[in-house]
């Protein structure tokens, strides 16, 4: 029994080609609760905060460089000329944490869209190339844009890597952004009435140019639901989706979320290997491209029904205090702010779980902390033993990019796709701080804690590697025709396994 990931019923946009462009008349360049002045004050506090709070701000950065980094932001910031072109230039990805975000109030996020003119058609980011992802549109599918407005696409997509969160030095993070292209794009020009376009079209090399209008906000926002991306969008609509093939004796098990219910998680995993050591089949894919983390205690659940053997699950946590710092800002269920009493309980909470280390200063999660983690974790008894293939990429984080490297340090299967968007010796995770800020309602969400993997000190700020990446070639075809480019792949590797 699959259970749904979001509630609702999926509704299939039928193709059709893009139109009502933007009115001429001019949209505003603030809004009633978000101005330039009241961003830029709140992506100041933000960073004060997070340089207090965060467990690890100076990471990747030493402070010299980073307090010079948000100033030269803030300053290019304070140059635009308006509210929605200010927000380029926020410095919360500067902390280079997957799990540190700034979201707008919904308000604010609701009056952001409907006052916008909309870059007219979705993308898809890969690899040095923006590709068209909508059929329809007077721009062939798949077509490939050379530049907009005279920018070239290497340089549109380099500062998209730049700005978005990633642990360390990652930067698959577009993996996970780019379904926002024409969000972030028009956020740069929102009154824009025009976009002068270079594209080449399919297998083709010759360079075309074209002026295409912009949509206003209605159309816009609805030829983000039309991109047609391939990928299985059932199997992403579910927390855990199975499926099997009997021709190449394949079973694929999509898991999006490690955030799960353990009993849940168990009879998830436990159902489909059954069925596929049932069914006898040689192969399982996991597919934990669009996973974004949650229990790692879940992560090595899955990982015993590959094993042959018990294994090493050993992580822990760190930090650098357990008071809340601006605890003024700090809320809790929304926007009610936490009490005198929720601030001694957090303390107490970390205070019983943590012991301070006299030499690093650092706190370091003991064995409270530890109560019932199996740190040599035994094999399921329906465990599988046939060849595995695991599909990773820029939304692969946290738990789920422990896994991976459960799979990859144990040589037990094959990594198929892109580097994982958090790191392979850590991240951060567990608790989080919730603070709103005062001049636009934003909320700042700041993790408490580090997640070490296997007594890790040191992180080098990269995920985990693949060990086979898609070929462009192979990926630009697959793309043509609307394949899923990893799922594809590692069937076609499959086949040729069984040839």
């Amino acid at each position: 029994m699959n259970t749904f990931l979001i509630a609702g019923v999926c509704t299939i946009l039928a193709t059709c080609s893009i139109g009502a462009v933007a009115q001429s008349s001019h949209l505003p360049d603030s809004l009633p609760e978000l101005t330039k002045e009241g961003l830029i004050k709140d992506y100041r506090l933000a960073m004060d905060i997070l340089i207090k709070q965060h467990p690890n701000p100076y990471k990747f950065v030493d402070s010299i460089t980073l307090n010079k980094r948000i100033d030269s932001l803030l300053q290019k910031a304070a140059a635009q000329k308006d509210v929605f072109a200010c927000m380029q230039f926020s410095p919360i990805q500067l902390i280079r944490d997957v799990h540190t975000n700034f979201n707008f109030s919904e308000q604010n996020t609701r009056d952001v869209v409907s006052n916008t003119n909309f870059f007219p058609f979705p993308v898809i980011i890969e690899r040095g190339k923006i590709l068209v992802n909508i059929k329809g549109s007077t721009i062939p599918f798949a077509s490939e844009l050379v530049s907009i407005n005279g920018q070239p696409a290497k340089d549109i997509i380099a500062s998209m890597s730049a700005s978005t969160y990633s642990d360390g030095f990652i930067n698959t993070g577009t993996d996970r952004a780019f379904g926002n292209f024409q969000i972030s794009r028009s956020m740069r020009q929102h009154n824009a009435q025009q976009y002068e376009l270079e594209y080449m079209e399919p297998q083709t090399k010759v360079v075309k140019k074209i002026s295409m209008p912009a949509l206003s906000a209605s159309p816009g926002f609805h030829t983000t639901r039309q991109a047609v991306f391939p990928v299985n969008q059932l199997a992403r609509t579910y927390w855990i989706f199975s499926s099997y093939d009997d021709a190449r004796k394949t079973g694929t098990l999509t898991v999006n979320s490690f955030n799960l219910q353990e009993a849940y998680a168990y009879k998830e995993f436990s159902t489909f290997f059954k069925e596929v050591n049932k069914r006898g089949f040689q192969h399982v894919i996991i597919d934990i491209r669009n996973n974004g983390g949650g229990n790692p205690a879940i992560s090595a659940l899955l990982y015993s029904f590959l094993s042959t053997q018990s294994f090493p699950n050993i992580y822990n946590y760190r930090t650098r205090l357990i008071d809340i710092s601006y605890p003024e800002y700090a809320v809790a269920d929304g926007q009610r702010k936490l009490s005198d009493e929720d601030v001694r309980n957090n303390r107490n909470f970390l205070y019983q779980r943590f012991n301070k280390d006299s030499i690093s200063g650092r706190y370091i999660g003991n064995e409270r902390l530890k109560e019932g983690m199996l740190e040599n974790y035994p094999p399921d008894k329906d465990a599988f033993k046939g060849k595995v293939w695991v599909l990773t990429g820029g939304g692969t984080v946290s738990a789920a990019t422990y896994f991976a490297t459960l799979v990859q340090k144990n040589k037990r299967g094959l990594i198929i796709g892109k580097e994982t968007g958090s790191g392979e010796q850590s991240t951060t995770a567990a608790w989080f701080l919730n603070y709103l800020l005062p001049n636009t309602k934003s909320i700042l969400t700041v993790p408490m804690a580090e997640l070490f993997f296997f007594n890790s000190t040191t992180d080098n700020g990269r995920g985990i590697l693949p060990d086979k990446e898609v070929p462009m070639d192979k990926y630009l075809s697959y793309i043509r025709q609307t394949t899923d480019p990893e799922l594809a792949y590692a069937m076609e590797l499959i086949g040729q396994e069984i040839r």
